[in-house]
This record gives C-alpha cells, sequence and structure tokens, in this order.
C-alpha cells in the first residue's frame, strides 16, 4: 500500500482500506511525481519490470556473500506501482492536467506565430483518426468585420473568388492577406470559422457536415502549401457544396504553387491609403468621438503620416491605433512616447535586426523574450540572466563559442530601465492575465510587438551561431525549474528547433534528457512537446513515429516512460486505438513511474477532445483494472485522471466554477449510460482495492472539497457516487460512508460538514431501500 503523506502536511492515518479517515488532503500546488529530488521515485534502475537476480550483482557462481568485515549492500529501491509515497503526490496535483494543456496552447500561439490560437473542434476523418480544427476568436471575426477596409477591385475579387468553394489568396507583404481571408468569408456568409495548419491536414478531410451549415475554413500560409496541387482543390468541390461551407488558402508572394493551383488564385493589392485603416481600427477601439480626439491631438496627424509610409503594413496600421487606444486611456497623448512604442523596422527583418544588436548582453534578452514571451516579464528576466551567465567564464569573458564582447561577472541592475530595454528589443509590456497554477491571475507579460519574431529569431540564433550546447542546456535549465508555464514555453522551443535539426536532437539531446536521473520527469514532458510541435511539419512525422515506437520498444524504465507521455501528446491525435493500446500494455511495467506518466499521457489525450475519447480511454482503463498484470497501474491512472482534469465553466451571478471533469461526465450522462457505468466500474475498484485506498480517499476529499460551497457540484456527486458507486455493492457503500464520516473529523484542517451530511444520509437512505427492498 501507498505511504500516505504526514498528518501535518494533508493528514495521515490508517492503512487498510476500511480506514479512510488518513486519506490526503490534495496539496495546494502540485507535487513532484516520481523520480524528482527527495521523493520515494525512481533512482535509475534496470530494464522496467525486471527483478534483480537472487543473491544480487550479477547472481552467478564465486558472487561473495556479505559477512563479518564486509559491508553490507544498500538494497535497491522499490519503484513498483504500489511502494512509496510518489502515488500519493501524483493523484493530489488538482487540475494540473487541464493546466498543462491550456499552456501548450499558448506557448504554440506565441512561440509558433499562431495569433489566432481559439477553441478547437475535432471531426472523424477515418476510423480511430480525428483532424484537429481551431476557431477563430469571435472578437477576432468581429474586429474583421468593423475594421476592414477593402483594397482595390475588391468586389471584383469576392465576385470572382466565389465561382468555386475553394480560392487561393495572394498579395504583396503587408497587404493585409488575413483580414482579407476573413472578410472573404464573412462575404460568403460563413457562420463559424476554423482553421488548420496545413496542407496535409486539409487533404485528409473527407465530411464537413460535422461542422454545421455554414463553415469558413482558412488555411495561412502553411509550411507545406507548395505541395497542394489543383486536383485536390477540385476534390474538395462536392464536399464544400454539400456541406455549405468555404475555404480559404493565403499564400505568401514567393511560395511557388502546385501545378493546377493558378486556376484558384485571386491577387489582392495593399490599400492605397493605410490612414483609412487606422481610423477604422481607433474608431472600433475607442467609439467615434474618442478616436476622433485622439486623432486630432496635437502632432498625431503627422505622425501618422510619418509612419504609415509607402514601406508600412496594414498591421502597422492597426498596431499604431493599439497604441494609440491606450495612450488616450492614460490621458494626453504623447507623440514621442508613441513613436517610442511604435516599431521602427525600417523594412529590416528580425534576423538583420538581432545582427545589428551587437552587445551580448541584449542578444540573451532578445532570446530569452523569443522563448519565453507572453510570460510574466519576471520569467523573461530570470531566463535572460541564466542564459547571460552562460557566456561568462571565471574571467568575466565570453566563452570561446563566440567572438565578439566582454562580459562582465557583475552588471549595473539599474544602467537600463525596463522602458529603454523594451524599446531597443521591439518589444512591449502589457498588463493581462495568465493562466498558472492558481488560474488566471493578472499580471505584467513582456512581448514582441510583432508575432513574427519569436520563432524566427529561435531558427536564426540556432542555425547561425555556434552556441548549440549552451542553447540546449539553458532550456534543460527553464525545464528544470519545475514552473509548467516555463517548461511548457520551453519544451515549444525545442521542438521548434527540432523541425530545423531533427536527427541531431532525437539523437544527441532527447537521449540525455529522457535518462536525467535528477529532473527526468520534468524532461520526458518537455519532450513530448517538443515532439508535438515537430509533428505539425508533415515530412518529421515518419520520423517522431519510429522515434516513439523505438522507444516503446526498449526495455529501459526511462525510455517507455518517455514512449508514454510521447503517446498522449502526439500520436493519439492521428492513430488514437494505437495510442491507447501503446498505453495499455505499457500498464504491465511494474514501474511507478511509468504508471504515472502512462495517466499523465491519458489525461493529455482527454484534453484533446474528452467527450469524443472518454468512452474509449475509460475503456482501456477497466481493461488494465480487470488484468492482474496491470492491475495497480489501472488504479493509479483512474485516480490520477479524476483528479488531473477539470472543466472550467460559467457559474453563478457572472463568475466561474470548475468541476472535476470525470463528475461532470458522469453527470451529464442518463442513468445507465456507459459512461456512468464505467467510472462507477473503477471507482469501486480503486475504492474496494487495497493498493490505493488512502489516495482514493485523497481525491474524494478533493472532489468533496470543491462542492462544499457549490449545492449544483454537491448533488452531482451524491448522485454518482451513491447511484453508480454504491449500488455495486456493500462494501463500497461502507467505505463511501467511512470516507464522509471522516471529513468532519476534529483534527481535519479542512472539515466538511455539509458535504459529509449530505452523502452519508444518500447512502443511508439508499442502503436502507436496498434492504427494505431484499425483505
Amino acid at each position: 500500500m501507498s505511504t500516505p503523506p504526514a498528518a501535518g502536511a494533508g493528514g495521515g492515518g490508517a492503512g487498510a482500506p476500511g480506514a479512510p479517515g488518513g486519506a490526503a488532503s490534495p496539496a495546494a500546488g502540485p507535487a513532484a511525481p516520481a523520480g524528482s529530488p527527495g521523493s520515494a521515485g525512481p533512482a535509475g534502475s534496470g530494464p522496467a519490470g525486471s527483478a534483480a537476480p537472487a543473491g544480487g550483482g550479477d547472481g552467478g557462481a564465486g558472487q561473495p556473500m556479505p559477512g563479518a568485515g564486509q559491508p553490507t549492500a544498500a538494497a535497491p529501491p522499490d519503484n513498483s506501482v504500489g511502494a512509496g509515497g510518489s502515488a500519493s503526490q501524483a493523484t493530489a496535483r488538482a487540475g494540473a492536467g487541464s493546466l498543462r494543456a491550456g499552456l501548450l496552447r499558448s506557448a504554440w500561439g506565441r512561440i509558433g506565430g499562431d495569433v489566432f490560437d481559439g477553441d478547437k473542434i475535432v471531426i472523424n476523418v477515418g476510423e480511430d483518426r480525428r483532424l484537429v480544427l481551431r476557431t477563430l476568436p469571435a472578437q477576432a471575426v468581429e474586429t474583421v468585420r468593423h475594421t476592414f477596409q477593402a483594397p482595390p477591385r475588391w468586389d471584383d475579387v469576392v465576385a470572382d473568388a466565389w465561382q468555386r468553394r475553394s480560392v487561393v489568396l495572394r498579395g504583396p507583404a503587408g497587404s493585409g492577406k488575413h483580414a482579407a481571408a476573413v472578410r472573404l468569408l464573412l462575404a460568403a456568409q460563413a457562420k463559424r470559422f476554423y482553421q488548420l495548419d496545413s496542407v496535409a491536414e486539409l487533404v485528409q478531410l473527407n465530411d464537413l457536415r460535422q461542422l454545421g451549415s455554414g463553415a469558413g475554413l482558412l488555411v495561412d500560409r502553411p509550411a507545406d502549401l507548395d505541395e497542394l496541387r489543383g486536383p485536390q482543390l477540385d476534390g474538395l468541390e462536392d464536399l464544400l457544396l454539400h456541406a455549405d461551407a468555404h475555404l480559404v488558402l493565403i499564400a505568401g508572394p514567393e511560395t511557388d504553387l502546385g501545378r493546377g493551383v493558378g486556376e484558384y488564385v485571386q491577387r489582392i493589392a495593399r490599400p492605397d491609403v493605410l490612414a483609412d485603416v487606422l481610423r477604422a481600427h481607433l474608431f472600433h477601439r475607442l467609439g467615434d468621438d474618442d478616436a476622433e480626439g485622439a486623432l486630432t491631438a496635437g502632432g498625431i496627424g503627422d505622425l501618422a503620416e510619418e509612419l504609415l509610409d509607402a514601406a508600412a503594413a496594414c498591421r502597422d496600421a492597426a498596431r499604431l491605433a493599439e497604441v494609440l487606444a491606450h495612450e488616450h486611456g492614460g490621458g494626453a497623448i504623447d507623440p514621442d512616447r508613441v513613436r517610442a512604442r511604435m516599431d521602427h523596422t525600417g523594412g529590416e527583418g528580425p534576423e538583420e535586426w538581432f545582427e545589428g544588436l551587437g552587445e551580448t548582453g541584449l542578444r540573451t534578452q532578445a532570446i530569452a523574450l523569443a522563448v519565453l514571451g507572453g510570460l510574466p516579464q519576471e520569467h523573461v528576466a530570470m531566463g535572460a540572466s541564466a542564459l547571460l551567465d552562460r557566456f561568462r567564464s571565471e574571467r568575466g569573458v565570453l566563452k570561446t563559442t563566440e567572438e565578439t564582447g566582454p562580459v562582465p561577472l557583475r552588471q549595473d541592475p539599474f544602467s537600463q530601465s525596463r522602458r529603454l530595454l523594451a524599446e531597443k528589443l521591439r518589444a512591449r509590456t502589457v498588463a493581462t492575465l495568465t493562466l498558472g497554477d492558481f488560474g488566471w491571475l493578472p499580471c505584467t507579460v513582456a512581448e514582441y510587438r510583432n508575432p513574427d519574431y519569436p520563432a524566427r529569431i529561435i531558427r536564426h540564433v540556432w542555425s547561425e551561431y555556434r552556441i548549440q550546447d549552451e542553447l540546449i542546456g539553458w532550456l534543460g535549465e527553464l525545464v528544470d525549474r519545475r514552473s509548467q508555464q516555463v517548461r511548457s514555453y520551453a519544451g515549444t522551443a525545442l521542438g521548434l528547433i527540432a523541425t530545423e535539426s531533427f536527427e541531431y536532437v532525437a539523437t544527441q539531446v532527447f537521449p540525455d534528457w529522457v535518462r536525467d536521473q535528477a529532473t527526468g520527469y520534468l524532461r520526458r514532458e518537455a519532450v513530448a512537446y517538443a515532439l508535438r510541435v515537430c509533428l505539425r511539419r508533415p515530412a518529421l512525422r515518419p520520423g517522431v513515429r519510429g522515434l516513439v515506437e523505438r522507444w516503446y520498444m526498449s526495455t529501459d524504465w526511462e525510455f517507455e516512460a518517455a514512449a508514454a507521455r510521447a503517446y498522449g501528446l502526439c500520436l493519439g491525435g492521428t492513430d488514437l486505438s494505437g495510442a491507447v493500446l501503446a498505453l495499455t500494455r505499457l500498464g504491465t511495467v511494474d514501474h511507478i513511474q511509468v504508471a504515472i506518466e502512462i495517466g499523465d499521457a491519458f489525461a493529455d489525450l482527454l484534453e484533446e477532445d474528452v467527450d469524443a475519447y472518454a468512452g474509449v480511454v475509460l475503456r482501456a482503463i477497466a481493461e488494465m483494472s480487470h488484468e492482474s498484470a496491470s492491475r495497480p497501474s489501472g488504479h493509479l491512472v483512474f485516480l490520477m485522471l479524476a483528479n488531473l482534469l477539470v472543466t472550467d465553466e460559467p457559474g453563478t451571478a457572472g463568475g466561474r466554477r470548475s468541476r472535476p471533469t470525470l463528475l461532470r461526465l458522469a453527470a451529464d450522462a442518463p442513468p445507465g449510460h456507459e459512461l456512468r457505468r464505467l467510472l462507477g466500474y473503477l471507482w469501486a475498484e480503486v475504492i474496494n482495492g487495497e493498493l490505493f485506498a488512502d489516495e482514493a480517499g485523497g481525491v474524494l476529499e478533493a472532489w468533496a472539497a470543491r462542492a462544499e460551497a457549490d449545492p449544483q457540484l454537491l448533488d452531482d456527486i451524491v448522485r454518482v457516487l451513491v447511484e453508480d458507486v454504491a449500488a455495486r455493492g456493500p462494501r463500497a457503500a461502507l467505505l463511501l460512508e467511512r470516507y464522509a464520516r471522516h471529513w468532519t473529523d476534529r483534527d481535519r484542517f479542512r472539515p466538511l460538514p455539509r458535504t459529509a451530511a449530505v452523502l452519508g444520509a444518500a447512502l443511508k437512505a439508499a442502503a436502507s431501500t436496498q434492504s427494505g427492498g431484499a425483505r
């Protein structure tokens, strides 16, 4: 049985299944899983599931036996699934799986330049194969609706474009192609807007009726656009027609289009006057009176004419409107301050700009901003300092991997203010809300003004400078800091690097990260993030699959654990049944860390589309729990999912509430539904089991704590536990009653009298009804 935490850290107690009073309360924040310093996790043992030969050592004849005068060898750590306190830590990370999914989407939106990273919808494209489409945020669509300024010949473009259901939109840089694409879809009466990432995803479509009538599909400058052919677009025409859908592909001016695609091309020009774009955006942000006041403020007319010259782009006009609106909200508009906040690139790309920075301190700041931009500014500053340290030697000069400039061992922290530094880095700081361990909280984030900068700077410094070792070491250091926010961004940045040098990263970086003895569990997670980015490149998908399959077939538990994370985060979206089967078979490996990472993998998989995947995943876990070889892993995985996943939804009085996702699935399903039967079976299994009775009590208590002040959630819990769990047998009902009774013990740090009373009364009433029926 797993060892419960000490009472002062959340409660301790009896170890028997019938004594749930010692169930551990979930920790306030995520605890370090097995394998972390100070935990009872893996300590670099041999192949997963293998036992040490009798007699120790190689077990061969002639081995010396411990005796007088000989030191006795320390017993190897017990890494079996039910041993130690790692399971308690793994099941006490409330909401960590849902937090991880949200941060990964945010990281790709920042580093990958995917500004329109909205909600998702999953459609079936074949047996056990699904495709994830992201919805364009309604606010972005409404901004285009109200601010779009038609370029020359726009009416002709609209009329010609929709002779068919597909159009390829081309135009010079800065002509506002993204806004024009959305406006084209609006002109086609699109009601819902979805974005795909690649031509490879586009050609997988075989049925769009799941999206409903009036869908607008957008593919914005995909990396594999040169692979598109006219016959592929021809083949989509009937599909789009029957679904009443329209498609716009955006092509950059430099892209070579394939055979037959030219028939679908419509070209747009840059608007004649960007001042009209500026006015439209400013009026949308401020309203008529305030916008007019901002435009007529002293010096602003001349400044707008200066900034929106012939080399400017539509996005520069939108950016100037944003700055003017912000300055107007703060009082009088200072033209010099507006000029300082605007990005004067002079047509210079981020690569050339980076070359001209010169000073190593500024360059490390620029790299940190590329990797961590969009996070609280403290993380960016910390990351920049850590990277700069890697280029110092004991003499205070650069290491030999760089050619220029001394780096002092100490720097004056007051040498330049945040505002001046942001101006030099073409960056900005924004007061906003960010997602972290404690939900959405206000903070000040640092980011590049131009969303194209992060990816281009990361690729540039990786390929153009001899600092590969320093970059990889620095990313590893960021991952090791145990901040879920920072780890998500660092792993995504590593994935961007891997898309440039997959063979090198896969053979020289990933193995050391996977087997790291101190923080391997964190680095394996980051490796999975990186592989997730690589899967966006169709040419790399066979390599990713081959690498993960090699890890899966390994006999080293570290690689098996890494394979588990990859199946959950990467491969499940394209081959659900294959990923679930692999995770189920890995459940037979008797290693606690492998079991924990299977649980995290299933959580990652469910976060892709919980409503579509829940039945498949829960059936697999039920099968694991039914087989003796994988029963311990199945029990632990279920308890992890019960606590890792939460659903955020509107609450009363305009507020927000969160429900455990598995509880939501059961509560929203009718009596007798398969999901309720599966959840009832799995809860009864873990409660009646001998390995994780304490952990089961801890997760139940976490559910109960959420319901103590939420009558609707309390009703859900009582209904599911009484109708689906207690009904499976008198022992399960008795144990649930004992758990509830101990929630009001005098030594409880967090007593739950209301939940305990309501659940206890419902269990007694159900037992009385059943016994009366029996008579």
